[in-house]
């Protein structure tokens, strides 16, 4: 039986970097990765926006909340992944629909299926000050941003804060198929969250493993 491809199944949110440089050509690929996401009409609205002087890294480092400040500043590669809503023709669809972020989610987890096969980490963080992102972009105001990634090589769990470290080890936790699908009716089952949304709340709303 056919089984889940190594870039999806292998994919993890690590947080411990190696202090290595991702090289030019690997870069390219992961950019390339989102190029090829599908858009409804091919708008193509997402941008990347990639932090490589140091003022515009330190100001991209200062835009992510406190907990991700603690260990993202160590990954060699900063990006955020942002959208151009007004890149959009909702109006076409006969109802207003935020495609402009689903567009966004299609690229994201291309980049982050391209950045596993590399051998490399793309830890997702949505704990950031949009507008302070922004800013140390020079982006406009209709730009939003949606992640911004950590990416290099894979560190030594040592690294990290103790706390973190436990979090770097633990098991990954997915739903089971029967809570995820719905076949023919909704059931009480589909309705159970992964996790308690007050707990996410409390935590800053980081996105997990």
């Amino acid at each position: 039986m056919a089984e889940l491809i190594e870039a999806l199944s292998g994919r993890r949110a690590r947080r411990a970097f190696d202090a290595r440089e991702v090289p030019a050509e690997a870069q390219e690929l992961l950019w390339r990765a989102v190029s090829v996401a599908p858009s409804h009409g091919n708008v193509q609205s997402v941008r990347l926006l990639v932090a490589e002087s140091e003022p515009v890294r330190a100001g991209l480092v200062a835009a992510l909340s406190e907990g991700n400040r603690n260990w993202a500043p160590a990954a060699p590669l900063l990006v955020a992944l942002a959208s151009m809503p007004t890149h959009e023709h909702a109006e076409s669809y006969g109802e207003e629909r935020a495609l402009w972020s689903f567009h966004a989610g299609i690229a994201a987890g291309n980049l982050m299926a391209q950045a596993t096969a590399l051998g490399l980490v793309a830890h997702p963080m949505a704990g950031f000050n949009e507008e302070a992102v922004r800013r140390a972009f020079g982006a406009p105001g209709e730009l939003r941003v949606l992640v911004v990634f950590a990416i290099g090589f894979p560190g030594a769990v040592e690294s990290l804060p103790e706390d973190l470290q436990r979090r770097e080890v633990r098991e990954q936790r997915r739903l089971p198929l029967e809570r995820l699908v719905a076949t023919d009716s909704w059931g009480e089952q589909n309705a159970q969250p992964a996790r308690d949304p007050s707990r996410s709340r409390r935590e800053g709303g980081k996105l997990e493993r």
